[in-house]
């Protein structure tokens, strides 16, 4: 027989009341010799040292066949039995009988493996017992206990609470309270797995049917480890921060839109088209500080013409801000805007560097039944530049940057793989990049087309207008090269140069200082057209009607007609400076479409090329 060394005597603070049964509990550890040493399994009891002798052989034969019976009947209560009960079996029988067992003894306390039992039960959809002198402190698969008050018939439970709680330190699932001072049981918790377990009972042979099997993978259904609350509030307290933060921003940016929304809802009561969204005049109704587009915020409206209303507004993504077209809700004019969204979309493909002095199409959206289109924010059109000189006009120099510019955004145009028509160019639709430089874009592109594509026979501002246009015959790029001569003009005059108040008055006007169209024109023009403009002279050849109007004169067509714009232009005595100006504008403004200047040329012309101007009449 083989004496062990008594295990050290804990504190007084872990020293309940110990009963008798209690007392009788002990460590089973079987030696490589026959005979069996038993060690005390209480650690309380104050140094005592138990020894039993080996049992005769008779003894041991009954006692075998009665654990073995006891065991059959009675292993599904153990508090120490294998989840896998065959497997308990055979482990078993392979360690052969143990002498002095009693299944009864390890059966005083039935909270002593809760942890154990809460598996099992949750396993057969049970709910696990909580013990009245025990705190649950986790529902993640391992259950930490803390006694509250001990008694002898928790000292077992108590026990192997401390090695569990070491396993799950070790898997990094719960931090395990300070262990006793007192030695570790020689129990081998999970299979040696447990702290302590592999070095307590080197070269022993542990019974399968007394050792606990610690369930070492995550129970099913359980959380993954990142998710759990200790987890998110320790090692990955930043990213749920972020998460926290995120979410917050996010409710509050719904939030805000859907109280915008509500508000947008609201009826507007001046409203009698649309739902009560347009005016008389299918307009939409603006309201400050209105969010359309969902990022878009109306400021004021800046523009206004027949295809609807353009408004200033603040686009709260990229901080800028923004002009926004927003057309009237009838369906012809959202068609047109369809277009003018396709044309601008070609453009800007064709143009991926911005150096064509083309608008820029920011994004298009639909709002209400109005299609909305977003550009880039510009400054003062030629228009209201004029308005601020008195309409005195601006210098020949600065005639000279604006001419090039646009000059350059018209050759852009004119090029075979664009091949686009403006068909509106006038001071009101050439913007200013800031209103302290000289830097333009050219805008409104809502009655532009193809020169292959052409949907409209009225098109341009009157005082702008072609006499191609004018006359009905077809018509090209060049109309755009004729409406700049007539702005260039005015913008140095301060006065528009055709400035008539109908279709027949704006051809007098032009005749006045062009001279007679040329017979050959007239003749081109449909019969119903021509009578309407001309008539035959004596001689045979075409005339300018006299006006059914009496208070207007008879135009009398100039005989020469550079003379007659030099007259209009000069403001200076710098001669050579207005006769290449002049001759420039004589060219933009030739009857015959093939005669007339274009844009590539123009750019090459003497008055564009120039590098200095005399500073008389600046």
């Amino acid at each position: 027989m083989r004496n062990t060394k008594a295990l050290s005597a804990p504190p007084s603070e872990y020293l309940p009341s110990l009963s008798l049964q209690t007392a009788k509990n002990k460590q089973r550890v079987r030696s490589t010799n026959t005979s069996m040493d038993y060690t005390t399994a209480d650690p309380r009891i104050n140094g005592e040292q138990t020894k039993r002798s080996a049992a005769t052989g008779q003894q041991q034969q009954q006692r075998q066949h009665q654990n073995q019976h006891q065991n059959q009947n009675q292993s599904q209560s153990l508090p120490f039995a294998s989840n896998n009960q065959e497997q308990s079996t055979q482990m078993s029988s392979a360690a052969g009988p143990l002498p002095g067992y009693h299944p009864s003894e390890y059966q005083t306390n039935p909270t002593s493996n809760l942890p154990h039992q809460q598996q099992q039960q949750q396993q057969h959809g049970q709910q696990a017992p909580q013990h009245a002198g025990y705190q649950q402190y986790s529902s993640q698969g391992y259950i930490q206990q803390q006694p509250n008050q001990m008694t002898s018939s928790h000292f077992q439970g108590h026990q192997h609470d401390y090695a569990t709680q070491a396993f799950s330190q070790q898997q990094g699932q719960l931090q395990a309270p300070p262990q006793p001072p007192y030695q570790q049981s020689a129990y081998n918790v999970g299979g040696g797995a447990g702290a302590g377990g592999g070095a307590q009972n080197s070269g022993m042979h542990s019974n399968a049917h007394l050792t606990m099997q610690t369930p070492m993978t995550q129970r099913s259904g359980a959380r993954p480890l990142t998710e759990r609350p200790v987890i998110k509030l320790s090692l990955n307290l930043i990213d749920t921060y972020k998460r926290i933060n995120d979410a917050y921003y996010e409710r509050k940016r719904v939030a805000a839109v859907v109280e915008r929304a509500e508000k947008q809802t609201e009826p507007r009561g001046q409203g009698v088209h649309n739902h009560g969204w347009d005016d008389e005049h299918y307009d939409y109704i603006l309201r400050s500080e209105e969010i359309i587009g969902e990022r878009y915020e109306l400021k004021e409206r800046i523009g206004k013409g027949s295809f609807g209303q353009v408004v200033k507004a603040f686009d709260i993504t990229t901080k800028k801000h923004v002009a926004i077209k927003i057309i009237k809700s009838r369906r012809p004019f959202t068609l047109q805007a369809r277009t003018e969204i396709d044309l601008l979309t070609h453009l800007k493909n064709q143009d991926p560097e911005d150096q064509s002095n083309i608008v820029r199409l920011l994004s298009a959206f639909e709002h209400k039944s109005h299609q909305c289109l977003v550009f880039e924010m510009l400054s003062l059109n030629l228009y209201e530049l004029l308005k601020n000189t008195q309409f005195d006009g601006v210098s020949i120099n600065l005639i000279r940057k604006f001419a090039k510019q646009i000059l350059k955004a018209l050759q852009f145009l004119a090029n075979k793989s664009v091949d686009v028509i403006h068909c509106d160019l006038k001071p009101e639709n050439i913007l200013l990049r800031h209103p302290k430089r000289s830097g333009i874009k050219v805008i409104d592109f809502g009655s532009s087309c193809r020169s292959n594509n052409q949907m409209y026979s009225y098109i341009q501002s009157r005082f702008y207008r072609s006499p191609e246009v004018l006359l009905g015959l077809p018509y090209t790029v060049a109309i755009d090269v004729w409406s700049l001569g007539c702005i260039l003009v005015e913008m140095h005059t301060g006065e528009p140069l055709f400035s008539g108040s109908d279709q027949f008055d704006q051809m007098r006007k032009i005749v006045k200082i062009l001279g007679m169209v040329p017979d050959d024109i007239v003749i081109q023009m449909k019969e119903q057209q021509r009578n309407q403009f001309f008539e035959k002279s004596a001689d045979g050849h075409w005339t300018l009607k006299t006006p059914a109007d009496a208070t207007q004169e008879p135009a009398v067509p100039s005989s020469n007609p550079r003379e007659s714009l030099k007259a209009i232009l000069r403001r200076s005595n710098d001669s050579g400076d207005y006769d290449i100006f002049v001759e420039m504008i004589y060219r933009m403004l030739s009857f015959r479409p093939s005669e007339r200047i274009n844009p590539t040329q123009a750019l090459a012309h003497p008055f564009i090329t120039k590098e200095s101007v005399l500073s008389q009449g600046q």
